[in-house]
């Protein structure tokens, strides 16, 4: 794994001490499609806080607007999902990813015009998508809600941006292959085969009856195991040891989860459809599947937790690697939420409820979206070459993400549980049911609004430090014009 020679702050733009040429080199190579890629992620990421705190109200207040139609519970929560995972989520994967590649094979980008285009092209059709949502042409399947229209922009844009990534892979100087890059490669090969055949078999020539259950379970679940957490191992297994000026703890071992996730992990989706009508074998398998995800789990304990061993003073006082703990952790319990929920008796009351949410926005918030954070407080300084505008903001950021997660997750969680149980006795009418849940749903929100605040705060800091970077060229532009002579401008 590629280390720097000495632990650097990552509110401050140093370079690496090895090859510090070569690296001033890609960071300003990747610095127009970073700025395009991250900013378009962080606009989308302050649209699903918005959506999001709207539909969370909802849940317990549904008379809160309900005099518009645009902005019924229907419509506002599949927007913010849709907003975040394919706006947020996407874009800063694009980034990070692209970034990690470059510095990894030691390759500068060379272009970045198609990369732009790519980028237009995903957030015009992120943008189409969302807006037929919200117009009511939703296909009413969990993260595939964006209508049919949308997804030729996305895969023509996806194509663009994943084959350049490639491009940069190969045309790179190292002759070494790293874990990072084994999960990023997966996910670029990854993503467009499970999208193309959800939205083929779903959305375009839908097959029929229980068929459509398991093909959607099968994307669901593919989404998050092959392309978010590929994603954000690839940010742990490079950030983890570079931070720490230390190797990766049982290193030999990495191999193995990786192919283990990958093999078993296309299988798990199943054991959501545990007690459905459908075929016993597929419950089966995704049960044994979900099973499986036992060994992965432990490797990655073995090898992020070893790592972590001994340094948790540096973790206090590095802000990227508080995020990026905080999205281990995160993905532990998501992972160990995965294999308890493959149970039959623990299926049979967590199923249906807010347990099955808590545990998306574990994933999503808890464990991605920190480490990608982590990642963007490291590479967005280096890559501006100036340091973050706002300290305190990046403090109010890290405490509020984290607060936020834990109200949401908690909330929801144990709300979920109480809801199963209550669902489970035929004796509790299901109007009961319903305004027990109430509280929950209500703190949910709560968790929702501290998100927002955490979120709100990144933004800011983000575009404060980009108009800081953006000063200086201005002004050296202006005095070149101005020391030329009037003929010549």
């Amino acid at each position: 794994m590629a280390t720097d020679s000495s632990l650097t702050s990552e509110l401050t733009p140093e370079r690496s001490a090895k090859h510090p040429e070569e690296v001033s080199i890609i960071d300003a190579s990747l610095r127009t499609p970073l700025v395009v890629l991250i900013g378009s992620a962080l606009v989308w990421l302050l649209i699903a806080s918005v959506l999001g705190v709207v539909s969370a109200w909802k849940l317990h207040t549904p008379a809160f607007l309900d005099a518009c139609e645009f902005v019924t519970y229907g419509r506002v929560q599949p927007a913010q999902t849709n907003a975040f995972i394919f706006g947020w989520g996407f874009n800063a994967a694009f980034a990070v990813s692209l970034w990690l590649m470059a510095r990894l094979s030691r390759g500068a980008l060379p272009g970045s015009g198609v990369l732009l285009l790519g980028a237009v092209f995903w957030n015009l059709g992120v943008t189409l998508g969302i807006g037929g949502i919200i117009l009511g042409f939703s296909t009413s399947l969990e993260w595939l809600e964006m209508p049919g229209f949308a997804t030729p922009l996305l895969l023509v844009a996806y194509a663009l941006i994943g084959s350049w990534s490639l491009v940069v892979f190969r045309a790179g100087r190292s002759h070494q292959i790293y874990a990072s890059q084994w999960y990023l490669i997966a996910a670029l090969f990854c993503f467009p085969w499970i999208y193309s055949v959800a939205q083929v078999m779903l959305v375009f020539s839908p097959v029929r009856g229980t068929v459509q259950s398991i093909i959607h379970a099968w994307f669901s679940s593919n989404l998050f195991l092959l392309w978010f957490a590929s994603i954000g191992l690839a940010i742990i297994y490079y950030f983890l040891p570079k931070l720490l000026v230390k190797p990766v703890s049982n290193y030999y071992l990495a191999s193995l989860s990786f192919w283990w996730l990958v093999i078993f992990g296309s299988w798990a989706g199943g054991a959501r459809l545990l007690g459905g009508p459908v075929p016993a074998w597929v419950q089966t398998v995704g049960t044994a599947a979900s099973f499986m995800l036992v060994v992965p789990l432990v490797i990655l304990g073995m090898n992020h937790y070893g790592t972590l061993a001994g340094r948790w003073s540096v973790v206090k006082e590095n802000l990227s690697l508080r995020f990026i703990a905080f999205g281990i952790v995160a993905l532990s319990l998501v992972l160990v939420a995965w294999v308890v929920g493959a149970i039959h008796g623990v299926a049979q009351i967590i199923q249906f409820t807010h347990v099955t949410t808590a545990q998306i926005q574990l994933g999503l918030y808890g464990f991605f979206s920190m480490v990608v954070f982590g990642a963007l407080y490291y590479i967005v300084p280096r890559m501006l070459d100036t340091a973050w505008a706002n300290a305190p903001l990046t403090t109010v950021h890290f405490w509020a993400s984290a607060l936020g997660v834990v109200v949401l997750v908690g909330s929801l969680a144990i709300g979920g549980v109480e809801q199963g149980l209550r669902l489970a006795d035929g004796s509790i009418a299901f109007a009961a049911v319903t305004k027990a849940t109430l509280p929950y749903l209500f703190a949910a929100t709560i968790g929702f609004v501290i998100l927002a605040i955490g979120q709100l705060a990144f933004v800011l800091n983000f575009f404060w430090t980009l108009s800081r970077a953006s000063a200086p060229a201005v002004r050296t532009m202006k005095g070149l014009l101005a020391a030329q002579p009037e003929a010549a401008r």
